[in-house]
């Protein structure tokens, strides 16, 4: 009897390609430096889509930002965010230097991608993140690319302070109201007459907040083509500038790479007759007093300053948190947000209490002052946490609270409802709190929702801390009488049946 065998079909198993990408980056924004940057990025470009086992993830670049931190690399953090989303096998990189000059930063940042499973491959160095011997080369290059940042940064420190003694100004940026000539700062004849009229204003009695304003109302405009601010005319009321005379050094950078007001820790210089003048000395020494005398008025002075005053950063605009007092009880709100509304930066305020419940976990358990003003280097609020950025180089993050107080609900000014569009508020329905639109019943009759439904909604489709992903992810909730549509930023729409 013959003998039969089944050859069974073969499907050719396709080779997965490698998803790669490159990051680039260039510290200091000039002409020269930008044509480098275009170069880098037109080089990983092509030498990505070359490889036939790879599959082109994009090329991220940062511009003019500083390889000794992370915190304002935009692209970078969005690589990290890709990676992190499964986009990316593997990182293109030229040098160590150009990933971060701070070792924590690298390593920290490396490990995590190593964690995840995607390989950074530094061209220069010829290390790969996932070959064994590549956690302590990386370790020792990283080390020396630190060392060179703080030597290169040293020696420019020295220059520029030389230069500061000799009263030559580190670069020639025109305050407002001049420009640069090659030889002074001459005046703007249209912005010189508005610093006049501020400073008569101001010596006159008006607040910098009402000159501010009724300038913007004329159309009249800073530097930057935007609407003068009451910041705006507070800077040109505290420049020695108009005066004629340039101080040099009144800024300086710290070894964390934090911009600070010189004190008096360093010595400042000034140059006389680099600025034509535009007004006298005198009527800015009664400008100084006028503002020293109405800040030792004002309620927030320095004696109610606290541990937190000067540490706590937007996480969104980048600018301070300050602190408000309401009744008895105190919040910090974000400046850009209090000065021109919530459209400009949506950073929500966060009661101080809170605050401090977050330092205490920070610092093990117990608030301590002394203990925070040595550890924590800065605070940096976001809408679903606050993270602690600690002296030793270390950062750490807890969840903020949302636990329906007031002032503390994550669904604030986000319900919509979903028949007339206006927004919807919360209220009391018998025993139950409830979300219903605000115009009356006799316009708009929208089905209410008790809030115990809508948390639960929120729980199921967001999952754990839904309450801070609320607050940070969703830009709007809609509610109809059927459904509640849960939108996120990113355009994405999740929805829930009602009961």
């Amino acid at each position: 009897m013959p003998r039969i065998t089944q050859i069974s079909p073969s499907v050719p198993k396709i080779k997965t390609k490698l998803k790669v990408a490159a990051y680039a980056r260039v510290s200091v924004e000039t002409e020269r430096l930008m044509h480098s940057l275009s170069a880098q990025v037109s080089y990983y470009s092509s030498l990505i889509q070359k490889n036939p086992e790879w599959e082109y993830a994009g090329v991220y670049a940062d511009e003019g930002i500083t390889g000794t931190s992370t915190l304002h690399r935009d692209e970078f953090n969005r690589l990290v965010a890709d990676c992190e989303a499964g986009k990316i096998d593997m990182v293109l990189v030229k040098s160590i230097s150009r990933f971060a000059r701070d070792t924590v930063d690298c390593l920290n940042t490396t490990r995590h991608l190593k964690e995840l499973g995607v390989a950074v491959y530094f061209e220069r160095e010829k290390i790969n993140s996932l070959a064994e011997d590549g956690e302590l080369m990386l370790t020792l290059l990283a080390s020396f690319a630190q060392e060179e940042s703080r030597s290169i940064s040293a020696n420019v420190k020295w220059a520029t302070r030389k230069r500061f003694e000799k009263g030559i100004p580190n670069g020639h940026k025109a305050p407002y109201g001049y420009e640069w000539d090659g030889e002074m700062f001459r005046i703007i004849p249209e912005q010189g007459e508005v610093v006049k009229e501020i400073y008569r204003r101001y010596l006159d009695g008006e607040s910098a907040y009402i000159i501010a304003k009724t300038l913007a109302k004329r159309g009249v405009t800073g530097q930057m083509g935007k609407p003068i601010e009451q910041t705006t005319v507070k800077g040109i009321l505290s420049s020695r500038s108009y005066t004629g005379t340039m101080v040099l050094q009144k800024n300086y950078m710290t070894e964390g790479h934090i911009r600070k007001r010189n004190k008096g820790e360093l010595p400042m210089y000034l140059v006389d007759d680099m600025f034509e003048p535009l007004i006298s000395e005198e009527d800015y020494q009664r400008a100084l007093g006028i503002r020293q005398r109405r800040a030792e008025l004002f309620p927030n002075n320095q004696n109610n300053l606290t541990v937190f005053s000067g540490k706590v950063k937007c996480g969104y605009c980048g600018l301070g948190i300050s602190r408000r007092t309401s009744g008895s009880r105190k919040r910090w709100v974000c400046n850009t947000r209090e000065r021109k509304g919530m459209k400009s930066c949506e950073c929500r305020p966060i009661w101080e209490t809170e605050l401090i419940d977050a330092a205490a976990q920070v610092l093990g358990g117990t608030f301590d002052e002394r203990a925070f003003s040595r550890e924590v280097r800065q605070v940096t609020l976001y809408n679903d946490r606050i993270e602690f950025s600690m002296q030793n180089g270390n950062c750490k993050t807890i969840l903020r609270e949302y636990n329906g107080q007031r002032g503390q609900n994550a669904f604030t000014n986000k319900i919509l409802c979903g028949s007339c569009g206006c927004k919807c508020k919360r209220s009391n329905y018998g025993k139950k709190k409830v979300w219903c639109c605000s115009q009356p019943r006799t316009v708009c009759q929208m089905k209410r929702l008790p809030e115990s439904e809508l948390l639960e909604a929120a729980e199921r489709l967001l999952g754990e801390n839904f309450k801070a992903k609320v607050a940070a992810d969703i830009e709007r909730i809609t509610v109809f009488d059927d459904t509640v549509n849960f939108k996120f930023k990113n355009g994405t729409v999740k929805i829930w049946k009602r009961k």
